[in-house]
Formats: structure tokens, sequence, C-alpha cells
């Protein structure tokens, strides 16, 4: 008998070591034909994988016709082994089975939607509206000066770049730098795989809001991390459940994004923020501080950021898509010293470092006269699309509940119809449906970034 662990090849994903191990066994005659394998359970424990690893070996070398399955008796090798004639070209069918999601199918439906209708009400939009972010004006950048700014580039990024983002943290009381380094990314999205493929190892658990546009990112299946959700209720996080998940599962990051929150618009009270961050602390939970709205918060209400609060507890990060455009991708990552430099080694090996043009640009942009002022006019302005959006929707939709975010550009509303994507859809209205945040299909999330006069017009007439 082999001995399976042993003879295991060293690769991944699992599965297909444990293809190659049998198809090797078979071809060396170490299993002979007919021979009975190992139970799936029994050989999982041999090999230390889940069984459903071993069960989808079992279909792969079954479908290529080297071992065959018998109801109620177990699993041989085929009489006659088909290695010989296995095909010489790549079965590539394999790599896309189940490559048809329900995310995919929404995303191929408001695709259509918008070549089919460019002028449809696009409430499933993720960012701001092209008439909407700020004009900067001409930010000029010669070569020379270019090729001289390729200088100032450190490992963390461009360092004028960085110098900015610091004072902008400063200047608007977010949280200071001190015994922090920031450093650039490509976007918010690759500052978080870069923390947790940093930070974390296959198998450990990390928790999130539900509802949470955490919910359908592919980065922790990738990885291998475990996720787990915590109910977001009208007020904030249930801690209770939060410290129960704690516990049972060892969470080692909590994923929040508590400024006007991805998909439902919430702002985490002062007080939640202190309690949340006192139960992290007594389980010595890390937190990651998505921040990509805080831009939007104007100074008077603007709340501590968790960074601000418990700076050596949180990894904080942002971006300028929200502000600028999602193409745009560019990010950084504020993080305590030790941490920083840990991101920073592997960012490096990596070479995941964002463009050294784009980091120039984005340092023109925030550093124009007309920066802080074209902030200033597009909250105002996306204030008085959000009362206007609300207004329609109380009046011709009273059926329809949510809570009026303080910021932000989304509506998050739950009612009674699991069709409502479709229903809405047929009226040229879209949304994003609660699904693509782990809500039931009776939620979805609205953008009314674009609901200018005329759309305001258009939505009424479509809703009545």
């Amino acid at each position: 008998m082999p001995n399976w662990y042993a003879d295991l090849p060293d690769i991944k994903p699992k599965y297909l070591a444990i293809s190659q191990l049998i198809t090797s066994l078979i071809q060396e005659d170490r299993l002979l034909p007919s021979q009975r394998l190992p139970a799936e359970r029994e050989l999982a424990k041999l090999l230390k994988v889940d069984r459903s690893t071993v069960s989808r070996a079992f279909q792969e070398l079954t479908a290529n016709g080297l071992l065959v399955k018998k109801g109620g008796s177990g699993t041989f090798v085929a009489p006659v082994p088909t290695i010989n004639t296995l095909p010489d070209k790549i079965n590539w069918g394999q790599y896309l089975r189940n490559t048809t999601t329900s995310h995919s199918l929404i995303q191929r439906k408001l695709t259509q939607a918008r070549a089919l209708n460019p002028h449809l009400i696009d409430g499933a939009a993720n960012e701001l509206p092209m008439n909407l972010i700020p004009q900067l004006g001409d930010l000029q950048l010669n070569w020379q000066d270019f090729l001289l700014a390729q200088r100032q580039e450190q490992d963390a990024g461009y360092l004028p770049l960085i110098q900015t983002l610091e004072r902008h943290h400063t200047q608007r009381h977010q949280f200071r730098t001190d015994r922090q380094t920031l450093l650039i990314t490509g976007g918010a999205q690759q500052a978080l795989l870069l923390i947790l493929s940093s930070l974390l190892k296959i198998g450990d658990a990390v928790a999130f809001t539900k509802p949470s546009y955490f919910a359908t990112s592919a980065v922790f299946k990738t990885l291998g991390i475990r996720p787990f959700t915590i109910p977001l209720t009208p007020t904030g996080l249930n801690l209770a459940v939060l410290e129960k998940l704690i516990r049972q599962h060892r969470i080692k990051l909590l994923l929040l994004n508590p400024t006007f929150q991805n998909p439902t618009g919430l702002l985490l009270s002062l007080e939640q923020r202190q309690r949340l961050i006192k139960l992290c602390q007594k389980y010595q939970v890390a937190i990651v501080e998505d921040d990509v709205f805080g831009w939007l918060s104007t100074r008077q209400d603007a709340l501590p950021t968790l960074k601000a609060l418990a700076p050596q507890n949180v990894i904080y990060i942002s971006s300028l898509s929200k502000l600028l455009g999602s193409s745009t991708r560019l990010g950084w990552i504020v993080a305590p010293d030790a941490i920083g430099q840990r991101l920073l080694q592997v960012q490096k090996r990596l070479d995941i470092v964002p463009s050294m043009l784009a980091q120039v640009m984005a340092n023109l942009a925030l550093t124009t006269a007309t920066f802080d002022p074209g902030i200033a006019q597009l909250t105002a302005e996306l204030a008085q699309r959000r009362q206007a959006t609300v207004a329609i929707f109380r009046e011709l939709r009273p059926d329809w509940q949510f809570i009026t975010p303080q910021g932000g550009f989304y509506l998050w509303v739950t009612q009674n119809n699991p069709a409502i994507f479709d229903h809405l859809l047929e009226r040229q209205i879209l949304v994003k449906p609660g699904t693509l945040y782990g809500a039931p299909k009776t939620a979805f999330r609205f953008n009314f970034a674009g609901i200018d006069l005329d759309q305001q017009r258009q939505l009424r007439e479509l809703l009545q």
C-alpha cells in the first residue's frame, strides 16, 4: 500500500496533487487494475485534506477513465486504465466549470441594459457620474519633470504623494501618521489583498458585516481564508455576535467600512466605534478600516476614524476611486510601522507597486488649489441629490424602507418583492440586488449620485 501522505506531490490545488499521485501509482503498478482504493473519508485522513478535496480528485480521475465508482462498494482502479489513451490536449473545460454565477448573470443584464439604452436610470453604478468628478483644471506634467520625479520614488511609493496624503489626513483631523507607515497601492482592493496575503495564512478567519461589498470578494477563496459575517442593524454592528464569532472561530482580522458603509450608507456612531475597539483589544483582533468614503464627510459631521481612536490596532485603507473615477486605481495603506514594513516587503516581492505616472498625476490632483473646494462642492451636490431621491421614493414607493444616510452616494432599500431587480430593470431603472452583498433578493442598493434634475423627473415618471 502506498505511503499516501509522503508520496503526495507538493503542488496546489491539492485535488490536482491527489490526481497526479494516483495516476503515477497506476503507471508504476503500485495500484493494480480493479484494486479498491481507500474510502474518501479514510483517504482524506491519510492525506490530511478535506474529504471534498479527495472527492473532486476521484471525480476527475473517473471522468478520465482511470477510476470507476461502484455504488455501495467504493472506488476502484479501472479494469483497463486508460493512461496510454489520455488526451494529448489540455481539457480546458475543467477550468471553465461553474464560472457562470448569479453575480456574472446580473452584471451581464446590467451591461446589456446600458448598451441598449444609455439614457436609463443607472442606480447600479459603483462610482460617481463623470459630470460630478471634481474639475481640477489642467494638470501640467512634462516628460523631464516626470523623469526627475522618478528619483523621488521610495519603496512605499512616490515621496511627494506620501507627504501630501499625510498632510491631508492631519489637516482633515482624521489621524496623525506618527509611528505609522503609509504605502501606496493600486487601489483599495489591492490594498486588501496585500494585507490579507501578508498577515494571514490558509485557514485563518476574518469577519465583516452583512450586508457588505466584501461578500462577493474572491480574495478570501483565493487565499484560503475563512470569512464570517456579523449582522448589521440600523444602529450598527451586533457586537454580541461578533464576540461569539471571535471566540468560536479565532477571528484574526475584522474588516470594516464604518463611514458611509457600502452598501447601506451606515455611519457607525462614536459609541459603537469605541465599544468595537474595546472588544477587539480584549481579544487581540486587528481591525482593517476601509475609509474610501471618508473624503465625503463634512467637517461638522465627521466622526473620528477608527485609526484615530486606536492607531496601533487599526490598519487604514483609502483610495481616490470614489472621487476621481474608478479607473484611477490608486489607494494607500496606513499601518503601524512594524506591520507597514512587512507589507512593504510582500508588496515588493509580488511586484504590485502602482505605476509611477499614476502616482505623480494623483499628487498633482491633490495639491491643486481647486481640490478642496471641489470636494466641498461635490459633497453639497450629493446631499441635494440624496434629498431629492429620498423624497421621490417616499412619495411614490411608501412601502420601500430605508434609512437616509448622512453621506456617500448609496441608498439601501428593503421591500417585499423578491423580483424587484427584474421588475425595475423592465422599467429601465438599474439597481444592485442585495444578493451581491450577502442580503436577500428583497433588498437593493441604489446610487443616487447620477440623479440630476432631468433624471429626477425621469425617475418620477418611471415609478408612477
